[in-house]
């Protein structure tokens, strides 16, 4: 585009049609899209009587006039454009409003993305159905707004008049609940778009979650108990790793959420992950000394206690499988040890005791195998059943040992456990 008419378009000084305005910048835009960026009224007055037609021109990125004056918040401006559209679509059957760019947002779209409150009201006056149209990523402009956390817009678009409902689809299958929970909405806020989409609270995002999986995974004692208190269901709902609302509890160690959803739903306790694991199962390898004691004290939990996950490991095994971690896995394995419910002579898949575990541990030293063997009454007793793998690491454990330390001063680095997962 020339210099000269792209300054006039930009700044507002006249524009002399006799520098050809059909010319077009480097990424496609107009004349009439060079004067959106001003937000000059006047300039494209001027571009629109002289040629209506670039009011649905598009650049490069798809964008028309109206998509750049409704990100930018030109209020004027876009009232123009929509103004000329209205004269124009009586006879042309074209929508300004609904044209979508290349990521197919609308000027709706665009004018929530930056918080352009004004022009959102506007856009949605003369067309509620706007309300209605995702983009490429799924996202509706409801989604958007309480995505971005602009939850006045976000209001305004659900307490519309009239039956007219709108979309609150978002991406990679979220919701607007989602949504809300995982920016940490007001409860409030929560209620009235559970109020106004109640399926909403039942659909999973890619990941198998549902929005109450997400409150419990943030610790919202408050939105958690609202999901509850509409349907009680949600709490048996499990995401695509098999795990329910009480794992999650569990895996992120808020003891509070873990009591609520077993004093609302007992047999929750029974649920299995793909992994065929307990809630006492992910405490156990998750470190979190008070599940565990919680889930002892539980009696929903007394017959699960020697529950064997798919690989055929009790929460005991684990707890052992863990021992030269951090501190709490040497705490955790006493207090079940110390159980007299807890079978610590159970195998798992490869024919191995609780026992067999620490004995083969070639990061423990011999001292440190024999104390723990002591304080939590776990003497092997070789009934020829004795996996091969582990009598050959008994006869290496002197020369592969470590320093003789204490247990409780090994470091995480041993089996690069993460306390948090």
């Amino acid at each position: 585009m020339d210099a000269g008419l792209f300054n006039a378009a930009i700044s507002g000084n006249e524009i002399s049609f006799a520098l050809n305005p059909e010319q077009l910048t480097a990424g496609g835009n107009s004349v009439l899209h060079v004067a959106a960026k001003s937000g000059n009224v006047h300039i494209m007055e001027k571009v629109l009587d002289w040629q209506p037609l670039f009011l649905y021109m598009t650049n490069s990125k798809g964008n028309t006039a109206l998509h750049i004056t409704a990100s930018l918040g030109h209020s004027d401006t876009t009232k123009l454009l929509i103004t000329f559209a209205k004269v124009l679509e009586v006879e042309m059957k074209m929508e300004l409003l609904r044209k979508q760019n290349l990521e197919q947002n609308t000027a709706l779209h665009e004018a929530i993305r930056y918080d352009h409150y004004d022009i959102m009201e506007l856009l949605i006056q003369e067309d509620p159905g706007l309300t209605l149209i995702t983009n490429n990523a799924g996202e509706s402009p409801l989604f958007l707004a309480v995505d971005r956390r602009f939850y006045k817009i976000a209001l305004h678009i659900i307490d519309m008049p009239g039956d007219h409902l709108p979309s609150y689809k978002g991406r990679k299958s979220k919701n607007v609940l989602h949504a809300a929970v995982i920016n940490r909405a007001k409860s409030d806020f929560v209620h009235k778009m559970l109020e106004k989409f109640p399926v909403a609270s039942f659909e999973a995002d890619d990941s198998g979650r549902i929005p109450l999986h997400y409150a419990v995974h943030f610790g919202n004692v408050d939105v958690v108990q609202l999901f509850l208190q509409k349907h009680n269901i949600l709490a048996y709902q499990k995401d695509n790793e098999g795990m329910c609302a009480l794992h999650i509890s569990v895996k992120e160690g808020h003891d509070g959420l873990m009591r609520t959803l077993i004093e609302k739903c007992p047999d929750i306790c029974e649920l299995l992950d793909n992994k065929r694991r307990t809630a006492l199962h992910l405490a156990v390898e998750s470190g979190r000394i008070n599940a565990v004691k919680l889930f002892l004290e539980t009696v929903a939990f007394q017959d699960l206690i020697n529950e064997q996950d798919k690989d055929g490991n009790t929460p005991l095994h684990l707890a052992a499988l863990h021992i030269a971690g951090f501190d709490e896995y040497y705490k955790i394995l006493k207090i079940l040890a110390h159980d007299r419910r807890i079978d610590k002579w159970a195998r798992n898949e490869e024919g191995m005791t609780t026992a067999d575990i620490i004995q083969s541990n070639h990061e423990l030293s011999m001292k440190s195998k024999k104390r723990i063997m002591r304080t939590c009454n776990l003497e092997r007793v070789d009934d020829g059943q004795t996996p091969k793998e582990v009598q050959t690491l008994e006869n290496k454990g002197a020369s592969m040992a470590t320093d003789d330390k204490d247990i409780s001063k090994f470091s995480l680095t041993c089996h690069n456990v993460d306390p948090l997962l």
